[in-house]
């Protein structure tokens, strides 16, 4: 498909949809990332409090006396009171009995919940002791609660505005691609409408000088004959240049009846058999006997259309063959015309069905584009590619009964 929208722009918005999800993340991340940091020192300011509360205490309370001393301390799951160990060099916790350092903390995940676990010493009228004090860190979930819903909130609102971006791009693409091919459209139907005005405007005088050069081809002497072919010569050649523009310009009407599909081929063949006299091409058939409903007129100009493609491409090179099938298929008709030429240029493809356009020294470029029309007038299909080993294959695909 064609570009619509500016590169620059595109890249623009492409950019802001990704770019602004990913700013709004990114600071609800940094915000998150912050207060979960400040739980760390909001659960240490409950131990340090708690530890100053101890040394209020009165000496010789045991560790459940302690405990339920504290009951209504929000988040506390445990307290002991560990006493100075009798040799303090091989103790765990001796840089704390030595105050060599001042308070020391681990988590750990106790009955499946997560535990903050600080051993803080303290004094007492018994001197030095330690206090492990376990704490259960969803007791500091608070300070990090709205910014866990705001991530939740940034994460999906930049998600929705990415999608919503990225709509409304495809729907900008679609919106002038859809105006773009309106604009064809209505380009098409003027020189459709123009096409089919100039031919029936050529058409009558066109006649006229092939009558008056066959006229005098039979009364004047056998000498003069020689000066009188390129008239007729080029008056054929713009009769078809007529024929294919009266048929471009107006709408194919089909006028079904049964039809035979080895009577179609013959005649087809009888109508191209001037191509073949000089015998550089040759014409294969393999032909399925087959009756169906459509339109003989209408399907026989498609695949002379086709067929004459063929042979005008294998003439160039000299030599070739084109091949004529047909087929039933799954209450189906399909039609096919290969040859083993050239095939279609990147470009050829890429312009299969513009009107007048054309890779010949000669011709108006509108074969494929009437032979689609036709085929699509008769309720079918038609695709035309290259073969995998050389030349190109068309295909028309026909209903048996059109309408069912």
């Amino acid at each position: 498909m064609r570009q619509s929208i500016s590169r620059p722009v595109r890249l623009i918005w492409i950019l802001t949809a990704f770019g602004l999800p990913a700013m709004l993340f990114y600071s609800a991340i940094r915000t998150y990332k912050e207060l979960d940091d400040q739980k760390t020192v909001y659960l240490r300011s409950r131990v340090a409090a708690i530890a100053a509360r101890l040394e209020t205490l009165p000496p010789g309370l045991s560790s459940d006396e302690i405990l339920e001393t504290f009951s209504e301390e929000p988040g506390l799951m445990n307290l002991r009171v560990l006493e100075p160990p009798a040799q303090a060099e091989s103790d765990p916790l001796a840089d704390l009995w030595r105050g060599r350092e001042l308070f020391r903390t681990e988590n750990e995940v106790v009955a499946g919940r997560q535990v903050f676990r600080a051993f803080v010493p303290f004094h007492t009228g018994n001197g030095l002791r330690l206090a492990r004090i376990e704490l259960a860190e969803n007791t500091a979930d608070f300070l990090v609660e709205h910014a866990r819903h705001h991530l939740w909130f940034a994460g999906f609102g930049g998600i929705l505005i990415l999608a919503l971006s990225l709509f409304a791009l495809w729907s900008l693409e679609r919106t002038a691609e859809a105006e773009r091919r309106q604009l064809e459209l209505q380009h098409l139907a003027h020189i459709g409408k123009m096409s089919a005005v100039l031919a029936h405007e050529i058409r009558n005088p066109l006649g006229t000088i092939k009558g008056f050069a066959q006229l005098l081809d039979e009364q004047l002497p056998s000498g003069y004959s020689e000066y009188l072919q390129p008239i007729l010569s080029e008056t054929a050649r713009l009769e078809g240049l007529v024929k294919d523009l009266l048929l471009y310009g107006r709408p194919a009407q089909a006028v079904l009846r049964q039809v035979e599909s080895t009577e179609l081929a013959e005649t087809v063949q009888t109508h191209i058999h001037q191509a073949l006299a000089s015998g550089a091409v040759r014409l294969e058939k393999s032909i399925v006997s087959v009756t169906f409903e459509s339109d003989p007129n209408l399907l026989e100009q498609a695949l002379l259309n086709l067929l004459r493609n063929s042979m005008e491409a294998l003439q160039e090179r000299g030599t070739g063959t084109v091949r004529l099938e047909v087929e039933s298929r799954d209450g189906q008709v399909v039609w096919r015309v290969l040859d083993d030429g050239p095939g279609l240029s990147e470009e050829a493809r890429r312009r299969l069905y513009e009107p007048f356009y054309t890779s010949k020294a000669f011709g108006t470029g509108l074969g494929l584009s009437i032979t689609r029309k036709l085929v699509e007038a008769l309720g079918g299909q038609f695709r035309i590619e290259n073969r995998a080993e050389a030349g190109t294959m068309a295909t028309i695909v026909l209903p048996s009964r059109p309408g069912e």
